[in-house]
């Protein structure tokens, strides 16, 4: 069982120590809904402790602590060695952690609210929570590392979805973007109680990412950087008793709307790997091998199609027996310097 965690005052989200998926030895510290027996979910985890933005994301064990040490300052430890802490302006002392029922951690001090989680999105954003930087997906929906994705409300007034930052900048990776950038920037993007995201330029005016569904306040919601490369809005209705006999979430809006798979960079054309093709679904973006080929890294299909048997030269004689093409019906490939299209010949 993990330790204890702490609960908002209608119960309906949880705050502390919860088991990794993979390894029930190992536990996040994170914030999640909290639905009866659903905590098992990872899709409820709504917030997660990291090092940075991009950081990692430590792993607790069952002897791991979350305390305010001599220094006032939100601390997890491990023994003796520091997994995280949660510093505060000019190292302010904090003495009083709460969680509310909008799902925001405070740490609360003699000045007030010395840092929360709002302040500090994940992948995930709630109502009345607002974005001014990144917030990036996780590697895979059960892995708690950083992924490939972002979505960023930059400094010049774009907003901006990019993929693999860590190997490029953003011009070159970015995928899709709002084309509002301007001298005076200060763009802020915003998920409301009706379960709309929208972004708010410099002069006031507010944009919409993607609407919010019809009576929105009777449902739980929450919109998420997922790790396919597609932004989502996930409902749950309330049913009056708190989600509980309401088994999942469903996605209500995506962003980009349409067209996930042919999303492309400077750098990257389509949303999965070489040798890998693209199905698009409103749930998710999935990466598929053709017949024959298999994923590189199993654990993320992302990472492109390798072929299973020993490639054979095209130029040796007399083997013409032991190649084969094979139909992909509905299916297109991209401009790509591997690939070359040639009149289709069919026999009858």
């Amino acid at each position: 069982m993990p330790p204890d965690y702490i609960t908002s005052p209608s119960g309906g989200f949880a705050f502390g120590f919860r088991a990794h998926d993979s390894d029930p030895t190992k536990f996040l510290l994170a914030t999640w809904f909290r639905f009866g027996d659903d905590n098992s979910s990872p899709e409820s985890v709504v917030w997660f402790a990291k090092a940075s933005s991009m950081g990692s994301t430590p792993n607790a064990t069952a002897r791991s602590v979350l305390s305010v040490p001599a220094d006032g300052q939100l601390t997890l430890t491990d023994g003796s060695v520091e997994l995280w802490k949660a510093a505060t302006p000019s190292m302010k002392r904090g003495f009083v952690l709460v969680l509310r029922d909008s799902g925001n951690v405070q740490f609360l001090g003699d000045g007030g609210v010395l840092r929360e989680s709002f302040g500090f999105p994940t992948d995930t954003l709630l109502p009345g929570q607002s974005l001014q930087g990144f917030l990036f997906s996780k590697r895979a929906d059960t892995e708690f590392t950083t992924g490939r994705f972002s979505l960023a409300a930059q400094n010049d007034g774009n907003v901006v979805l990019c993929v693999d930052l860590f190997t490029g900048d953003i011009f070159e990776n970015a995928y899709w973007d709002t084309g509002t950038n301007g001298p005076k920037g200060n763009t802020t993007i915003t998920f409301d109680d009706l379960g709309q995201l929208s972004y708010t330029l410099y002069d006031g005016t507010v944009h919409s990412l993607i609407l919010p569904v019809p009576a929105g306040k009777n449902y739980f919601q929450f919109v998420r950087m997922d790790p396919d490369g597609i932004v989502r809005t996930y409902v749950r209705p309330r049913n009056g008793d708190g989600g509980k006999n309401t088994t999942s979430w469903t996605v209500s809006g995506t962003l980009p709307d349409e067209g996930g798979c042919k999303m492309k960079t400077t750098r990257m054309q389509g949303m999965c790997g070489p040798g890998s093709y693209c199905v698009e679904t409103k749930e998710r973006l999935n990466c598929l091998c053709p017949s024959g080929y298999t994923y590189i890294d199993t654990q993320h299909s992302d990472s492109g199609c390798t072929p299973k048997l020993e490639q054979k030269s095209c130029g040796e004689e007399n083997i013409p027996d032991k190649f084969s093409l094979v139909e992909l019906p509905n299916t297109t490939w991209e401009v790509s310097i591997y690939y070359k299209k040639f009149p289709s010949i069919s026999e009858e």
